[in-house]
C-alpha cells in the first residue's frame, strides 16, 4: 500500500512504472504524471528524430512502461508480468526518491542498502547538503 503521505489528491491519477535499470531490472521506478512528463520531455529533445541511438532509447523505455492508478485501497496494483520481474510475492518495500519512489522485493532492498547509504553519505558530502 502506497503511504497516504506519498498519494496524488486526485484519485484518478495514473502513475507510470518502469522497470530500473532497463537492461537488469532489480527494482520498479514509479513517477507520479508530472515526473512522466519531464522525463518524456527529455527523451524527445535530446534526440533528433534522425538519431538511431535516440530511437532506441526511446522504444526501451516506452515500451518497459507500464501506466497504473491506485485503487480506492492505495495500492499499485502491479500484475504478474512486474511482480515476475522483481521475484514479489506478497511484500514489497518502497522507497521514496523525492519526486517519485521506488518499489523493491524486500531482501534485494536489504541487500542494497549498505551501498545506498554509502554512496548518499559520500554525495551528500560532495554537495554541501
Amino acid at each position: 500500500m502506497v503511504p497516504r503521505e506519498w498519494r496524488p489528491a486526485d484519485s484518478s491519477t495514473v502513475f507510470t512504472i518502469l522497470p530500473w535499470p532497463l537492461r537488469r531490472p532489480d527494482h520498479l521506478l514509479v513517477l507520479p504524471p508530472e515526473r512522466w512528463a519531464s522525463a518524456q520531455q527529455r527523451l524527445k529533445t535530446g534526440f533528433s528524430l534522425t538519431s538511431r541511438q535516440g530511437a532506441v532509447v526511446q522504444r526501451a523505455v516506452a515500451g518497459s512502461a507500464v501506466r497504473k492508478p491506485l485503487d480506492d485501497a492505495g495500492r499499485l496494483c502491479l500484475g504478474e508480468k512486474l511482480t515476475g520481474l522483481l521475484g514479489l510475492s506478497g511484500k514489497a518495500g518502497l522507497v521514496g526518491c523525492l519526486d517519485r519512489f521506488e518499489i523493491w522485493e524486500p531482501g534485494r532492498l536489504a541487500e542494497t542498502l549498505g551501498e545506498i547509504e554509502q554512496v548518499a553519505e559520500e554525495t551528500l558530502e560532495q554537495l554541501m547538503i
